[in-house]
């Protein structure tokens, strides 16, 4: 779940308020050697930008005040003149993060990153099994070249982490990822919730774990943090003239033939930089205008009724891939909201015998998930039935969920 509103800085709230695009996420490329289950690039023959484009575009970015790029593809690795757009940005004093399965990272090239000074590699480590691994990059060998990387990197004082999106295919050694990021000096992050491809077919995310495992992975994910997330209302209530999110105001995607989005995941292109300055789309396009409206108020036509309404991590571009609207309720988001929500609560209900939180499959999980279902899960089940409306409200933050057998007899 989004909860950077919750915690946001004075900073980057002006950032926001102000449409300053601190941070840009840039595919450099859409080739790459892996053919992974979950990826959401479809096939592209557009030309890609040449590095004298990139770098009037970096000149660009840099006046209009952005600070950090997000390099990613395909594998921006694969780009034979990676290096060069890199040691262009630095040049402009940009902060560099790095997304990449890391296959192409041999010592000349981490010393390439060490050398102009890239802030942090994170590298896809799908399971601490290598069977598994190379079963979702279906490229054999390729579990343990990632994992040469990321020591090389470790090894020359780069921070280096770790992302691990779940599936079916790493259900068994992805929880294992983690304490393998430790010893090798790597940070880790999980993700429970694939997203749709680039073309908006909520198909692909048809792989992930079944929701009892994806509560589980949230409920390790909060790791030391378990204590105060099962602690009352800890989430707060993010008030509704808030935005989602900083897409399209303090961060943005640009896609490698150049075009504009607010981010990677709305697919609702503001322009074309081959054919337009940044300033230009950014600060007058009506596109970005028109998404810059969204709030989370926008949702209360579909969602008013929803307990959850002040906690839902809502992601406009999600809503727009799902239902053609930025400011719709996203069924798949809604979902992702009330398992999260679920997890805080079963974390609680742990927390009060200090029981370990178990792992899928086993006895201790089967127990958790035989009892009472968390008010979350059912609050889910009745919106499914479309049981949660407006007028099903009893009190500002109660929803009253109505068996549907007492409605069927009614």
């Amino acid at each position: 779940m989004d909860t950077q509103t919750q915690s946001i800085s004075p900073f980057l709230n002006e950032a926001i308020e102000q449409a300053i695009p601190l941070v840009m996420h840039w595919d450099l490329t859409w080739r790459c050697d892996h053919s992974c289950v979950h990826c959401y690039l479809t096939e592209r023959r557009q030309p890609e930008l040449d590095l004298a484009e990139c770098e009037r575009i970096l000149d660009q970015l840099a006046a209009a005040g952005c600070l950090s790029l997000l390099v990613s593809g395909g594998d921006p690795f694969l780009r034979p003149d990676c290096l060069d757009f890199l040691r262009a940005a630095r040049r402009r004093h940009f902060d560099i993060r790095i997304n990449t399965h890391g296959n192409f990272i041999d010592d000349a090239t981490a010393d390439a990153l060490v050398e102009m000074g890239v802030n942090r590699v994170a590298i896809s480590v799908y399971s601490v099994f290598a069977d598994e691994h190379d079963a979702v990059t279906r490229i054999p060998g390729s579990h343990a070249k990632s994992l040469d990387a990321a020591r090389r990197l470790v090894a020359r004082g780069v921070k280096t982490h770790f992302k691990t999106p779940l599936m079916e295919h790493n259900r068994r050694g992805y929880l294992q990822v983690g304490p393998l990021a430790a010893e090798i000096g790597a940070t880790w992050e999980t993700d429970s919730h694939l997203l749709p491809d680039d073309q908006s077919d909520f198909g692909l995310c048809s792989i992930g774990l079944h929701p009892t495992d994806r509560i589980l992975a949230v409920m390790h994910s909060f790791g030391e943090r378990r204590r105060e997330v099962g602690e009352g209302n800890w989430l707060g209530e993010i008030p509704s003239e808030k935005r989602t999110c900083s897409a399209g105001t303090a961060s943005g995607y640009i896609s490698p033939d150049g075009r504009l989005y607010p981010c990677i995941n709305w697919r609702d292109v503001i322009g074309d930089l081959r054919e337009s300055s940044f300033e230009a789309l950014w600060r007058e396009h009506p596109t970005v205008l028109k998404q810059r409206e969204i709030r989370r108020a926008s949702y209360l036509q579909d969602c008013g009724g929803c307990t959850f309404h002040g906690k839902c991590g809502y992601c406009p571009g999600l809503s727009h891939a799902e239902t053609g609207d930025a400011g719709r309720r996203s069924p798949y988001v809604c979902e992702r909201t009330h398992l999260t929500m679920a997890a805080i609560e079963y974390v609680g209900r742990l927390n009060e015998t200090d029981a370990p939180i178990p792992e899928s499959g086993t006895p201790a999980a089967a127990e958790l998930f035989g009892g009472l279902p968390s008010y979350a899960e059912r609050q889910w089940a009745a919106r499914r039935a479309g049981l949660t409306r407006q007028g099903d409200r009893l009190a500002p933050g109660l929803v009253q969920i109505i068996d549907p057998k007492v409605l069927s007899s009614a």
